[in-house]
């Protein structure tokens, strides 16, 4: 398992896709993927940064991989105030289909094998999966 801890600043993300991609390199994750996890991985740190850092660079975002044959996994974790993901709207509901933001959640489910979120008043954990033959 890798371990990458950033300070909570949206500016921290082209570190984070630089070590996104060693990662997708490691673990020979083929190119057709790579795009799908570079999104979701994407979309979770900066939810993290702005919603549960609130973009304060004293407060830190701590990121994980691990590899198995033909599959890879993040979590990406935050010490925010934690979110309710079922009351999350549905970005494709009519009321919310033009609305700037809020597609974290969906897009996570839409490209990923397998995520799950755990949120408490202690901070956001989410980890998700991607495999391939």
């Amino acid at each position: 398992m890798d371990h990458l801890l950033i300070p909570g600043r949206l500016d921290e993300l082209e570190q984070v896709h630089e070590w996104t991609r060693q990662q997708l390199d490691r673990a020979s994750v083929p190119t057709e993927l790579r795009h799908n996890v570079l999104l979701a991985l994407s979309e979770c740190v900066t939810n993290a940064i702005r919603h549960g850092c609130k973009e304060c660079r004293t407060s830190k975002v701590k990121l994980e991989c691990k590899t198995e044959d033909h599959e890879i996994a993040f979590t990406v974790r935050d010490r925010g105030a934690g979110f309710v993901p079922e009351l999350v709207p549905d970005p494709t509901d009519g009321a919310y289909l033009h609305r700037p933001g809020g597609r974290g959640v969906y897009l996570l489910k839409a490209l990923t094998n397998e995520s799950t979120i755990e949120s408490s008043h202690d901070g956001t954990s989410v980890t998700f999966r991607f495999r391939w033959k």
